[in-house]
């Protein structure tokens, strides 16, 4: 069988949610080269992806989609299931660990796995990406044979781009299944919040996941659209989910819904286009930075997308 070369980051099953019961169509706002910002009807496996995003290149046929296939597939698989369970509305004592972890792993690689965000971990890796993640250099530590470099930056330095790539791409897994980060997801109350009819239809974008800026603060959350009617929500404390709930008011979800518009890199979906105008004025005025770029430019790395707000820490570390 053909390896599948369109690797989506915002995975058909999750943008399928927004699609039309005719012809299975979401609505994409897209701004083009012109500054034009203009709506297409397309199905969600014709969007939210990039060529080779995952690939491993320089590898052999059978292992370059890696990744993709054995990896992201997989995970993707196993959210769907849960996000069933979600929408089932199914109680919190009654969830077991895997399809919990599943989808906590899920939102965790939502906030890690756009072009943006590869493309970080690619230039950073590059720049010993071990200045970034100590524990990376503790894993190559373990794995370490007598033959291989003394340590992670000089095994770095000495490989090629297609090499370091790899590397990159295998420090991505890693951090999407960081045991850490999915407990702590894992211990949060959840909760999905039916959008009330009076209120407007929930966008979502390539940055689909919303947090504050920890997960540890008292008022923490995180917030991440999963339909056009459907809000998923978590938060360590029950009473901060009792709060966002009792504020769904229909103005505040017409505010969401730009703020979904203004955090975007590139695309927001809907179920039409009748926030085109607002699009039009407000699309990408806020892009938010990732955590990828904000760890890049905290330890001094290039940060590669010159719209990210963190790019101005390159002229300060000599970039």
């Amino acid at each position: 069988m053909d390896e599948p070369i369109d690797h989506h980051f915002l995975p058909v099953f999750y943008l399928s949610r927004w699609a039309d019961e005719a012809n299975g169509h979401v609505t994409r706002l897209q701004r083009m080269p012109t500054g034009i910002v203009k709506a297409k009807r397309i199905v969600p496996k014709g969007t939210g992806f990039e060529p080779r995003l995952y690939e491993m290149s320089g590898r052999p046929p059978g292992e370059a989609q890696a990744m993709e296939t054995q990896f992201m597939s997989k995970l993707d698989t196993g959210a769907a299931e849960a996000l069933t369970l979600l929408e089932a509305g199914l109680p919190e004592q009654q969830w077991t660990s895997r399809p919990r972890s599943a989808w906590s792993r899920f939102v965790l690689a939502q906030m890690l796995r756009s072009p943006e965000d590869i493309a970080q971990l690619k230039s950073s890796v590059r720049e010993d990406w071990s200045k970034v993640l100590p524990e990376i250099a503790e894993i190559y530590a373990a794995r370490r044979t007598a033959d291989m470099p003394a340590t992670i930056g000089e095994y770095l330095s000495g490989q090629s781009q297609g090499e370091t790539d790899e590397w990159a791409l295998k420090i991505a897994r890693v951090l999407m299944n960081h045991p850490r980060i999915g407990q702590m997801l894992n211990d949060m109350h959840w909760r999905v919040l039916d959008i009330p009819a009076a209120a407007p239809l929930l966008l979502t974008s390539d940055r689909p996941v919303w947090t504050t800026i920890t997960l540890t603060e008292p008022d923490a959350f995180i917030a991440m659209p999963i339909g056009p009617r459907k809000l998923f929500l978590a938060a360590p404390d029950p009473g901060t989910l009792a709060r966002l709930v009792a504020n769904a008011t229909p103005e505040r979800i017409a505010a969401r819904n730009l703020l979904t518009i203004q955090l975007a890199v590139k695309n927001v979906y809907g179920t039409d286009d009748s926030l085109l105008g607002v699009a039009q004025e407000h699309l990408a005025t806020k892009r938010h930075s990732s955590l990828l770029e904000v760890l890049a430019a905290a330890r001094g790395h290039r940060v590669v997308d010159p719209a990210s707000p963190n790019a101005i820490f390159n002229k300060d570390a000599g970039h």
